[in-house]
């Protein structure tokens, strides 16, 4: 039997209490960061409150009706979703093994599917997160080239501190979620699932991926450091030819004055 586990990301924190009280279908576990229904026999729905929604072995259309329901539900706007498939295998006669995009088990259970949901929202949740950064290093490579070519970058005053802010508000949500990269609480006292969640995690590298999103922020913020200096220093060099010309305006005033 093979399970196909779908995972996506909304872009927006997620009010677990509002779905709690409105989705219908039946909640099996809940916590102030995560929901799990059941959607039918060994199928289910993970939410978690950093963005994510994961399906175990739930069709096309319900995710979708799903997901549409959750919006409407949290009045969040539509936009093109961040998704990881993940499949799971369950065969009684095989040996555990996890490779690539897939996990064969021997038999599936509530707190296994909650591990592999947890992984793929994790998995996710850092695709959304590098896509950002992604295209704040971008950004700041063009400034950065305009620099080189020009000997002066397009982004000054208020645009600058903008920029400056959207970087601060990624990385404040990366760090609001940061715990979403430890190890569940289930897996401390069950050495079976603790594998499992060890062995997903590797898979889809996600302490890798966590590290080099962190390097591509730090990069993003070493680069903004540089542009806010040059900014303020062209300012004060600006304030300075200022002050120097009312100087010289002045001092041609009272020689005038004096010579008339």
């Amino acid at each position: 039997m093979k399970k196909t586990i779908t995972g996506y990301h909304l872009g927006d924190r997620l009010d677990l209490k509002e779905l709690k009280n409105n989705l219908t279908y039946n909640c099996i576990y809940a916590d102030p960061t995560e929901l799990m229904f059941e959607v039918e026999d060994s199928s289910y729905i993970g939410i978690f409150d950093y963005g994510s929604i994961v399906f175990f072995g739930v069709d096309n259309n319900t995710q979708t009706n799903i997901i549409n329901t959750v919006r409407n539900i949290l009045k969040l706007e539509s936009a093109e979703l961040k998704r990881e498939n993940f499949d799971v295998e369950v065969d009684p006669q095989a040996s555990y093994k996890v490779i690539f995009d897939r996990l064969i088990i021997k038999a599936i259970s509530i707190d296994i599917a909650k591990i592999i949901m947890l992984n793929i929202a994790q998995s996710v949740a850092l695709d959304y997160y590098i896509e950002q950064s992604n295209i704040l290093l971008n950004q700041t490579y063009q400034f950065s080239l305009e620099l080189e070519e020009k000997g002066k970058f397009s982004i000054k005053g208020k645009s600058l501190l903008k920029y400056i802010g959207r970087l601060l508000n990624l990385k404040n949500k990366i760090t609001q979620n940061i715990y979403i990269f430890d190890s569940p609480n289930i897996t401390w006292n069950d050495e079976y699932l603790n594998v499992i969640n060890t062995d997903l995690s590797r898979e889809l590298d996600i302490t890798l991926r966590h590290s080099s999103l962190q390097e591509s922020l730090n990069t993003v913020r070493e680069n903004l450091e540089i542009f806010k200096d040059i900014n303020q220093h062209s300012h004060s060099s600006t304030l300075e030819v200022i002050v120097i010309v009312l100087i010289a305006i002045e001092i041609l005033n009272i020689i005038l004055s004096k010579l008339l």
